[in-house]
Parts: C-alpha cells; structure tokens; sequence
C-alpha cells in the first residue's frame, strides 16, 4: 500500500469521526480526535506489514466513529439537528454554480460553507484559479504564443497548436470536473 493511501484510509476514518462529534465543544472534539490520531500513529508504528488489510484491521479495532461518538457524549446517540439531516442548502448550491461563473464569490460562499473539508475547500478555490474568467484569461494570452511559434519552423507551430489546444480543453472541463466533485462529496455527507 502506499503512503497516499494509507494516509487517505486514515484522513477518512478521522473525517467521519469529526463529523460525529460536531455536536461536541471543539475543545472536546479536537481532544477526542487528536488522541484517536496519536493511538493510530502507535498502532501503525508497531506493524510489521502495513497493507490495506492491516490498516483496515487496525481501524475496525479502533471502532465505529459513530460509537466513539456515542461513547465520548456519554453513550447518548447523535443529537439530530437541522442542519446535520439535510444534505444540502442554498449556500452550497450557490457556491457550486458561483465557483464557475462568478468565482470570488463562490470561492466566498465554499469557504463559509460548513458542509465541505479545509481540503475540499482548497481543491474548489484552486482548481482552477478564477473558474472560467480564469480560465478564459489564461487562454486570451495564447495569441501571444502562437505567434511567437510562427516564428519557427513549421513543427513547432504544429506541436504549440496541439499543445494549446490540450490546455484549452482540460482548462474548459476542469471546472466541471470540480464542481462534480465537490456535489458528490456534498452527496456524500
């Protein structure tokens, strides 16, 4: 297993775990979450072959999220509130629709958001910078390129074209790869 995935495996496991202990004051909740992080950091340090299996294994141990929860509110299930039983509201639609056509807004809008990770919330903001008038304005200087390939011999204005071309294509789907994730991961929660 990799570094990657094992680190993605984990990250998971602790986002489900916040996610349970939201109705916990953040001091509770960070101490709860840090102490299940430092116990896993122990347990992975001791294993002698670290594949999905043992992770997975070493997780399972640890418990449910949901009963860890229960248990650190004293063995009272998760208080349901508004908020935590819908999926999702104006503000995250918002975002979505903003993030491509009106980006700083909708970067605001994602970033108030409660519903979405800090690493969500990154990869949304960023990728790509300015939704499509970002996009649109690193394509506007694609002029400029071409016309110093013309320059050239023949090939390179034929590989600069293509080049561009592949730029022009993954910087136009990029947004909507984006915000289809972000609305799976809103689907998730």
């Amino acid at each position: 297993m990799t570094a990657g995935h094992a680190r993605q495996l984990v990250d998971e496991y602790l986002q489900r775990l916040e996610r349970e202990l939201t109705d916990l004051s953040p001091d509770s909740r960070n101490e709860i979450i840090d102490e299940i992080r430092r116990h896993i950091a122990e347990e992975r340090g001791g294993l002698a072959d670290e594949s999905d299996a043992a992770l997975m294994n070493l997780l399972e141990r640890l418990g449910d999220p949901a009963d860890i929860a229960a248990e650190a509110r004293g063995g009272e299930k998760a208080r349901t509130s508004v908020a935590t039983t819908r999926r999702f509201g104006t503000l995250e639609v918002l975002a979505l629709i903003l993030l491509v056509a009106a980006w700083p807004v909708g970067a605001i809008l994602l970033w108030v958001s409660k519903t979405w990770t800090t690493r969500e919330k990154l990869l949304g903001t960023l990728i790509p910078p300015g939704g499509y008038p970002g996009v649109l304005l690193i394509m506007s200087t694609f002029r400029w390129i071409t016309a110093a390939s013309e320059a050239g011999p023949a090939w390179v204005d034929v590989t600069v074209g293509a080049v561009l071309f592949t730029i022009s294509l993954v910087a136009l789907i990029t947004p909507v790869g984006m915000i289809i994730y972000l609305a799976t991961r809103l689907r998730a929660r």
